[in-house]
């Protein structure tokens, strides 16, 4: 056997060991209790109210919602609980009412609304979970062909058009002249190679334990196939550019954007499967972007559709308040106990959808009392300790507006405004706004449209500790508060908070005006609203510690190194933006389909794989 063939092996076999994420637990974590280990359970105060299902998901965002849904479909008794009173985690949509309309409110996106890969059968993790539980058809999809980005450096606009037609090179040319658009397409057809490899392994195929193995049995060759470009999908996506020599400034700084609107992090920073994904998604022949009609909420509401389709259950305003340990020899999770001294046990597994700083937290909580062994504790250290070490990206400025529509017949839906001449990670640079009812008029009242401005990931906790409630000022919450109670609130009553918050505004207002001139004016007319959300209103109603956008490389490392499905603790189960493979919606999405395979055996879950390749869902 060649050298090359040889290190092609090892490579991919490296590629697969990043893929699995095997923790150090063992493989048997979802077995029948000892003896012992049943002897010692957990017992606690036989007044509360207590229950047991199959499995518990603590957190509704898209990675929760689909390892709920998942569970559910696989026919485990699945829970999903939610500390908000309505979930989606930041993929939930609000409403709000004015003068406008005593009937009709207005209805936000919260977070992310640039999508694509949904309103069809594709290779999107976050579709293949719909068309899995059975109601990928119940939405209705709004597809188009681009959006505007317009740079401060030179005052100009440009857009990128998906597909294959030719319009983006011609807005490169345009925008920075041929050796740019000649740069691009060379690199495009280099990494062509790379963006499919990107997606040759769904999923579906994978698993937290050992037993991946069985499940990658069909994708082996493709994965062995991959060869040494496996370095350059769990690398920076800038060693992409170095191997195929894009130096050319334009297309630089534009894959710098197109990494930082993906993970918040820079193209130096943001793991090259990513951006490789994302570039055949863009600009393969029919490459559309999608919106859900009804608002992003509607997507959120189709997911919870396909857990109760599958006898699945989601409550909201249902805190977690601590984990149910046990154990003297190894520890485990048998279940929640809910602020309201609620106990649900979980006989396959607890999955938490909270990031490891909020789930570190809610385990610190879980042991206090000093009622666990010394196993129990050290184990509960070790996850502290990580999730101590684990970095995370900046918070966000948002402006959610309300406004009247006559003279803006020709606008679109989505825009990105920054100078492209400074670093992208800059404080304020990128901010991207939305207005959804270009397509769908009815998330407004009649004659107005909404705005939703954001800066992510460049925003300063440390601004904003001051007003937390905790006398430190520090964030010493385990998830947050509930985001109705009055504590909750707080933080906008505190002397400075308005003034900081219209000052860390004015970014998100100058943007807008790029795009709406007169966007002051109509956000004072009558029947408006006018939203300024903070790092801590961020905090508040996406339960993310200190308003984080996600996690962010190691220091002294590349890219990020994130944990897998399963846990230090057998039961305790993750999913989310914190967990493989990392930030967007597919990531999440994908990460809540690991973690509900690793709650069955795996033939089941290549049953059900087999059922999603003969509907033609599943490659």
């Amino acid at each position: 056997m060649s050298v090359k063939n040889i290190t092609a092996i090892t490579t991919a076999l490296h590629l697969l060991f990043v893929i699995i994420q095997l923790p150090i637990v063992e493989v048997n974590s979802f077995s029948r209790q000892s003896t012992k280990q049943r002897q010692t359970r957990t017992t606690l105060c036989s007044t509360r109210s207590e229950e047991e299902v199959d499995v518990i998901v603590v957190g509704s965002g898209i990675g929760g919602l689909s390892c709920a849904a998942l569970s559910a479909k696989y026919g485990l008794k699945t829970l999903c609980l939610e500390a908000h009173d309505v979930a989606g985690g930041c993929a939930h949509s609000f409403d709000r009412y004015s003068s406008a309309s005593k009937n009709v409110p207005f209805r936000f996106d919260a977070g992310p609304s640039l999508i694509s890969g949904l309103s069809k059968k594709s290779l999107n993790p976050l579709r293949q979970v719909l068309d899995a539980v059975g109601v990928a058809d119940e939405i209705d999809w709004h597809t188009y062909d681009g959006w505007v980005v317009h740079d401060y450096a030179d005052g100009q606009k440009f857009r990128l058009t998906t597909g294959t037609g030719g319009e983006w090179e011609k807005a490169i040319e345009e925008k920075a002249g041929k050796d740019a658009r000649y740069a691009f397409e060379k690199f495009r057809s280099d990494m062509k190679v790379v963006s499919n490899a990107s997606g040759f392994i769904p999923p579906f195929a994978l698993r937290g334990d050992a037993s991946a193995i069985g499940s990658l049995s069909k994708y082996m060759l493709k994965l062995l196939s991959i060869g040494t470009k496996g370095a350059l999908l769990t690398g920076p996506f800038t060693a992409c550019m170095e191997k195929y020599s894009l130096k050319e400034s334009f297309n630089v700084k534009w894959f710098d954007y197109l990494a930082f609107a993906l993970s918040g992090l820079d193209a130096a920073h943001t793991q090259g499967a990513a951006v490789a994904y994302m570039m055949n998604d863009l600009h393969d022949e029919g490459a559309v972007l999608d919106y859900p009609m009804g608002g992003m909420g509607s997507l959120i509401d189709t997911l919870v559709s396909g857990l109760n389709k599958n006898n699945g259950e989601l409550r909201v305003n249902s805190r977690v308040d601590k984990f149910i340990l046990s154990g003297e020899k190894k520890p485990e999770c048998e279940g929640v106990v809910l602020e309201d001294g609620t106990i649900i046990r979980a006989r396959k597994g607890v999955v938490s959808n909270v990031p490891l700083w909020n789930m570190s937290r809610i385990l610190d909580e879980s042991v206090k009392l000093g009622e666990h062994s010394k196993v129990v504790v050290d184990t509960v250290n070790e996850i502290q300790e990580e999730a101590k070490n684990f970095q995370m990206t900046g918070s966000f400025m948002h402006l959610h507006l309300g406004i009247p529509s006559d003279g803006l017949e020709e606008i679109e839906c989505h825009y990105s405004v920054l100078n492209m001449d400074e670093d992208i990670t800059a404080k304020q640079n990128l901010v991207i706004i939305s207005i959804p009812t270009v397509f769908d008029p009815s998330l407004a009242p009649e004659g107005y449209h909404i705005v939703h401005a954001y800066t992510a990931a460049s925003e300063d906790f440390e601004e904003w500790q001051k007003f937390l409630e905790d006398e430190s000022g520090s964030d010493t919450t385990k998830i947050g508060n509930r985001p109705s109670t009055g504590k909750a609130q707080q933080y906008g009553k505190m002397e400075g908070y308005d003034e900081l918050k219209n000052i860390r505004a004015e970014a998100l207002w100058k943007a807008i005006e790029q795009i709406i001139p007169d966007i002051r004016d109509r956000a004072e007319a009558e029947g408006a609203i006018k939203m300024v959300g903070t790092p801590l209103t961020h905090r508040r109603y996406n339960m993310r510690h200190r308003g984080t956008y996600g996690p962010a490389p190691p220091v002294g490392k590349d890219v990020w190194e994130l944990q897998g499905a399963l846990t230090k603790i057998p039961k305790l189960l993750a999913c989310g933006d914190a967990c493989f493979p990392g930030i967007g919606l597919p990531g999440v999405a994908a990460s809540g389909t690991i973690a509900a395979n690793s709650l069955v055996g795996v033939r089941q879950q290549m049953a059900l794989m087999k059922e999603l390749r003969k509907n033609g869902a599943l490659q």
